[in-house]
């Protein structure tokens, strides 16, 4: 149940906006950021700082559709006509059986599980510091330069599939473990970044939404103020565009190293910062 509110002024809903977008596509995990510094600022979870993280992961949501525009129209294409897009019904089987593995985020106990990490800054930044030693393990592999077209097997769609399960713990990056499986599994840079962010499509869409619906039918007041609330949405796109740009041309050229030292940093000062 949603009722007007003063939670979040614009300040803040820029700020958590813009973590939202940089942490979303960079390998830095956005859930983990979001719980860190709303914690730090004194967001309560429990009634502003949900309903707002619907709202920007909304915004990047839209980002990435932007960037993928033209794939996702070419493999619409080519599922109404094979013929023409040779690669579009093996690449959305990969993405179907990439998504299984997250059904059982529905098991009992699962969603309360995550909910407590969120509010726990200590294991927040442990697993940041995992998110790091993923990164690092990636990019020590040696991947060819293969055709970014070409979707990997079901075999390796559903191992990645099961990296993006573990990322549903807050300070495990989704992009950075789907990434550094598909790395792992032999798929080239390119490849492996465009199957990765294909495959969060489904996933950001069920979460968000999942999350709308019980923000909406509970009768636990949530606080929402539509200013603040719209900024933050636009903000989380508009910097979620860019950074997924970046990303895109960062990850051919060095790969994911450059995250792993701010990922050790950030989560060992969660870690100590922790009350």
């Amino acid at each position: 149940m949603l009722t007007p509110g003063t939670a979040l002024g614009y300040g803040m809903a820029a700020f958590l906006g813009a973590v939202q977008g940089v942490a979303e596509f960079l390998p830095i995990s956005s859930s983990g950021h979001l719980s860190l510094f709303e914690a730090w600022l004194g967001v309560d979870a429990a009634t502003a700082g949900h309903s707002f993280n619907i709202v920007v992961h909304a915004g990047t949501l839209l980002a990435v559709l932007l960037v993928f525009r033209r794939d996702l129209l070419e493999l619409l294409r080519g599922l109404v006509d094979p013929a023409a897009v040779p690669w579009a019904r093996p690449l959305a089987a990969a993405i179907v059986v990439g998504s299984l593995p997250l059904v059982v985020v529905l098991a009992p106990g699962i969603e309360d599980l995550v909910v407590a990490m969120e509010g726990n800054t200590r294991a927040v930044g442990a697993a940041l510091i995992l998110t790091a030693a993923m990164l690092g393990f990636s990019h020590r592999r040696q991947t060819p330069q293969d055709d970014r077209n070409q979707p990997p097997s079901l075999g390796r769609a559903l191992l990645i599939g099961i990296a993006q399960l573990i990322a549903v713990a807050p300070g495990i990056s989704r992009s950075g473990s789907t990434i550094a499986a598909a790395l792992a599994l032999g798929l080239g840079r390119a490849r492996a970044a465009r199957f990765s962010f294909l495959l969060s499509i489904p996933a950001i869409t069920a979460a968000t939404g999942k999350e709308a619906l019980e923000v909406l039918t509970s009768d636990v007041p949530v606080a929402f103020a539509p200013g603040p609330f719209a900024l933050g949405f636009v903000v989380s796109f508009l910097v979620g565009f860019a950074s997924l740009r970046l990303l895109l041309a960062m990850i051919e050229r060095v790969g994911l190293w450059p995250f792993v030292p701010y990922l050790v940093l950030v989560g060992t000062a969660a870690i100590l910062l922790a009350p």
